[in-house]
């Protein structure tokens, strides 16, 4: 790789190999980017449309509509007169539930026909394309909201993918944007076996300069609110990475004639101690300190169109 896609800086560096895919880290914007992605465009789009799956949202259903309260809330403080939301990457449609609880006329565009299934069994109109399909055929449909939720990563050019959304803004407009968070402390502890490291979909990882230098050339677009946040879990994913050199050094050093027969037993009533306490009590209460300085998981973004 000889130049950054973003920036077009040459200091790139090989930074993870995971299987036999390269992620390179431009130094001067701090994005991680698929080097090596042997995948074409056409076999990326029939990954989505028949692979592609999302089990994880089935199991957060609630946490997911609290958090899309949360925005729906904040791009109504932003531009309290929008009526039309676009959401694109509606997957199961969480997102769009909780649109309607606001009074706003939605649409949904999603890839995956396994993901929009159940959401058109909820009433909800989206359209099963990629955005492209969809802007191809609507390029003057303008709306007041666009939500673009874990959508930015998988895009393989997100510079003149985000020009086509951004020109379905109607002025005053906001666009809402959230990947995850290359700044994060999840990303510096897990290194190698960070958590949002996927390829072949995830195609970048962003901070929040590298988004910002997306966007810096759109004379139109503001951006209003960068925002992060993390989930319990991630807390207890870097803790976990911390002691695990301190775990492997105890397990080698373990005389296994101390063992009781009973083993078993008590570490599974330990594991379970552990996950009421740790996972369920005290994670909750110390995950905001991630997101200090905005060094949380998750980025987003709020774009205003002016």
């Amino acid at each position: 790789m000889e130049k950054c896609p973003i920036c077009s800086d040459k200091k790139i560096k090989l930074k993870h190999k995971i299987d036999n895919f390269k992620y390179y880290l431009c130094v001067k914007c701090k994005t991680l980017i698929l080097g090596n992605n042997s995948y074409s465009s056409k076999k990326l789009k029939m990954y989505y449309k028949e692979d592609f799956e999302y089990t994880a949202a089935i199991a957060n259903e609630k946490r997911i509509k609290k958090q899309a309260n949360k925005i729906l809330k904040k791009l109504k403080s932003i531009n309290p007169n929008g009526k039309t939301l676009l959401d694109i990457g509606s997957g199961f449609g969480f997102f769009l539930e909780e649109a309607k609880k606001f009074k706003l006329k939605t649409l949904g565009i999603e890839p995956s026909l396994k993901l929009t299934k159940l959401a058109k069994n909820k009433n909800l109109k989206i359209v099963n394309q990629t955005f492209e399909e969809y802007f191809s055929k609507n390029p003057d449909k303008k709306f007041d909201y666009i939500t673009i939720i874990h959508v930015l990563e998988h895009i393989k050019d997100p510079r003149k993918w985000l020009k086509m959304a951004f020109s379905l803004l109607n002025k005053n407009g906001v666009i809402y944007i959230e990947t995850p968070n290359l700044d994060s402390h999840l990303y510096r502890a897990e290194k190698d076996r960070y958590t949002f490291l996927t390829p072949p979909d995830h195609l970048w990882i962003f901070s929040s300069n590298s988004l910002t230098n997306l966007i810096k050339n759109i004379s139109s677009l503001k951006v209003i609110k960068i925002s992060t946040y993390s989930y319990p879990e991630h807390l207890m994913g870097i803790i976990k990475t911390i002691f695990k050199n301190k775990n492997n050094y105890l397990k080698k050093n373990i005389n296994p004639n101390n063992r009781k027969s009973n083993k078993n037993k008590g570490k599974s009533i330990t594991k379970k101690i552990k996950y009421v306490v740790f996972d369920r009590i005290l994670a909750p209460l110390f995950t905001p300190i991630l997101n200090i300085n905005q060094y949380g998981s998750i980025l987003g973004l709020y774009i205003k169109k002016k």
